[in-house]
């Protein structure tokens, strides 16, 4: 028995703070931005390196059809301590095929042999841990392998693939099928070897069947499924089933069935097939805590979702949804309408298409644009968006080739749309398709350019992840100097950045290019040359800039006698402070263009600079502008689905010869 003088002396244990937990510092961790958690996290000490390992480098590996055996023998080594892994294939020949079946072995094989030794570990550490207590529990977080817990199979190939992986794929929580032709997918096969599934996407360009049974067991053996998020997309399935897997997703927040698609020559209407409102009935019933909702066939459009919207069925399904998607059949007049009263808490928009579709001068999407501050994220990508709307002072001349009457300019006049100011001044996200006045027909002109990179980057300056897209014969993108692709460099938060469609003829020359790359490179021998070669090119534009703003000048006083309107009725005139009215004055100028050039290369004069640049980006000269400093990933052209690579390597791409950075690393 221990005396009450001897307890005194007795050391205390000090009490564990909350945050030497990792499993708890974990958890607040999820709450900090990713930027944040790369730039300062990590660097606070060993333990927070470790617990959020998985968001720095080397965190993802993109296999694509073109890897070459220095390409495999550097990403192979590297495969235990991956979350996310893309593969993608092109079986575009014969030829093509041998090369990606021994691509295939050698990654399978590799795949197979983390698996086995991720297993191997977690045996170990429970051995362990029934000998040792508590101790090993918290040490566990920090020093077990990584599990590939992010998975995306695109491009071509045997759905038979998909089930070779599959049973080394058990601790994946988001997984990725995509095939560029028609295939199978066996639900109950993905669901009983992956149990951890959260997020899964099933897509096709054509069509994919969903076959069989849903659920592994019989439904009175069955487990409740993890399930977050289900999207599907040109799918044919049987709603019956879809149904009866519902009733096991408890937590599922997130379902979009978009473009549902019947057997080819099938008697059976698709209205008959596939019945909206019975499975929002089912939904209902079950309680499902959904957030996002959207359900399309295949060319119809569903009018009875204004009789959905109007019954308020749809919102007491997702009582709180801040996010809507649609296909662009749905987009009625009376449905729009209903979306004018989610503006202040609407966030994101999305719209879906099996093909690229159109819109009129009166589209109701514009107008909500100008109406919708609270948007954060507009994914549009087969919705073509006229280019006019974006041109607020008419600086896109769209007469058709060739024909230059009066009664050309006088019809061209009549049908130009109302632009406006897209209200959403912290978008983060948008992904867009843009047409040129005219489409096909129009000539190729650096105005289309300099009004589409100066409107988003003044409109939408806080975006992260950008992708425009652009139809027609004639590509708008231009990418030498008086092209205005410089003028992205505006915006300071931009991580992502894709432009698919931008033909090899449009890339002009690595001094028009090689901004966009970092710092250290700039002030090489090279980069010092380019720099100067942009000088020379912009000095010689004294003449163009002085007929550019005599142009522009008669322009506007033209404008205003032809349509009589002035720029407090702008849609969306009202959310533009002194500042942006003052920004969007430049659009579509070359002298905008000037600006932007001479501030990246350290030449703009101190009022060209705060002319030209916000509060938050500071100082001026090249010293304290780096363009994008927060990218990550960029794509221009390219035709891969991933397509995004590191600015140094892109240009590479762009400019073999002249852009030599030594071997390519294809994984981060």
């Amino acid at each position: 028995m221990t005396s009450p003088a001897s307890s005194l002396h007795q050391p205390q244990l000090a009490q564990t703070s909350p945050i030497e937990i990792p499993e708890l510092l974990e958890k607040i961790h999820a709450f900090i931005p990713l930027r944040a958690l790369r730039h300062s996290v990590i660097y606070v000490c060993r333990q927070w390196f470790l617990i959020n390992r998985h968001h720095i480098t080397p965190r993802e590996l993109v296999w694509e059809y073109h890897y070459q055996n220095e390409s495999m023998n550097k990403a192979v080594p590297i495969l235990a301590y991956l979350g996310r892994i893309k593969l993608y294939f092109r079986s575009v020949n014969q030829e093509q095929c041998q090369i990606e079946n021994r691509q295939w072995k050698v990654f399978f094989k590799a795949l197979k042999g983390t698996h086995t030794q991720r297993l191997q570990y977690l045996q170990q550490q429970r051995d362990q841990e029934q000998g040792q207590g508590t101790k090993v529990v918290r040490r566990r977080l920090l020093y077990e392998p990584t599990p590939i817990l992010d998975f995306n199979l695109s491009g071509t190939y045997p759905s038979t693939k998909v089930y070779e992986l599959i049973p080394y794929l058990s601790h994946v929580t988001f997984l990725r099928i995509d095939q560029n032709s028609d295939h199978h997918v066996y639900p109950n096969k993905i669901f009983q070897g992956c149990p951890h599934l959260l997020r899964l996407y099933v897509g096709s360009k054509t069509r994919v069947e969903m076959v069989d049974d849903w659920l592994p067991s019989a439904p009175e053996e069955q487990q409740l499924f993890t399930l977050r998020e289900l999207i599907l997309h040109n799918a044919y399935l049987k709603q019956e089933r879809l149904e009866e897997f519902l009733g096991f997703t408890p937590h599922l927040t997130d379902l979009h069935l978009s473009n549902l698609s019947i057997k080819g020559n099938s008697a059976i209407s698709p209205d008959q097939w596939y019945d909206c409102r019975a499975l929002l009935a089912v939904i209902k019933s079950l309680g499902l805590p959904l957030k996002t909702f959207h359900f399309s066939v295949y060319m119809r459009h569903q009018g009875s979702w204004d009789a959905l919207v109007d019954e308020d069925l749809f919102k007491s399904i997702c009582q709180d949804s801040r996010e809507w998607t649609f296909a662009m059949g749905d987009l009625t007049p009376q449905l729009f309408q209903n979306i004018q009263c989610l503006t202040n808490t609407l966030t994101t928009l999305n719209m879906v298409n099996r093909h690229t579709s159109f819109y009129t001068s009166d589209s109701k999407l514009h107008l909500f644009l100008c109406t919708s501050p609270q948007l954060l994220h507009l994914r549009i990508p087969r919705t073509i968006y006229h280019m006019s709307y974006l041109d607020l002072y008419h600086r896109i001349p769209s007469v058709v080739i060739g024909d230059r009457s009066i009664a050309a300019q006088e019809t061209e006049a009549a049908r130009y749309p109302d632009p406006g100011v897209w209200a959403c001044r912290g978008l983060r996200t948008l992904h867009i398709a843009l047409e040129t006045p005219d489409g096909h027909r129009t000539k190729i002109r650096l105005e289309y350019s300099r009004v589409a990179f100066g409107y988003i980057t003044k409109v939408c300056p806080a975006l992260i992840e950008l992708e425009i897209h652009a139809r027609g014969r004639y590509a708008f993108q231009q990418y030498d100097l008086a092209g205005g692709f410089c003028l992205l460099a505006g915006l300071r938060d931009l991580e992502r950045l894709r432009v698919p469609e931008v033909p090899q003829k449009n890339v002009g020359k690595l001094h028009d290019m090689d901004w966009i790359t970092s710092p250290r490179n700039l002030f090489s021998s090279t980069g010092q040359q380019n720099r100067e070669e942009r000088r020379k090119v912009v000095s010689q534009w004294r003449g163009l800039l002085l007929a550019e703003a005599n142009k522009d000048s008669k322009r506007l006083k033209m404008l205003g006698d032809e349509f009589q309107r002035h720029e407090g009725n702008t849609l969306g005139w009202e959310y533009c402070d002194n500042r942006l009215r003052e920004a969007l004055g430049r659009v579509g100028l070359l002298s905008d263009v000037k600006m932007m050039i001479e501030r990246i290369d350290g030449f703009a004069t101190e009022a060209e600079t705060k002319a030209g640049t916000d509060q938050k980006e500071g100082g001026r000269g090249r010293e304290s502008f780096e363009c994008w400093p927060h990218l990550q990933r960029i794509g221009l052209g390219s035709y891969s689905p991933f397509g995004l690579q590191s600015v140094d390597q892109e240009l590479q791409r762009l400019f073999p010869a002249q852009f030599d950075l030594g071997p390519k690393e294809e994984y981060m």
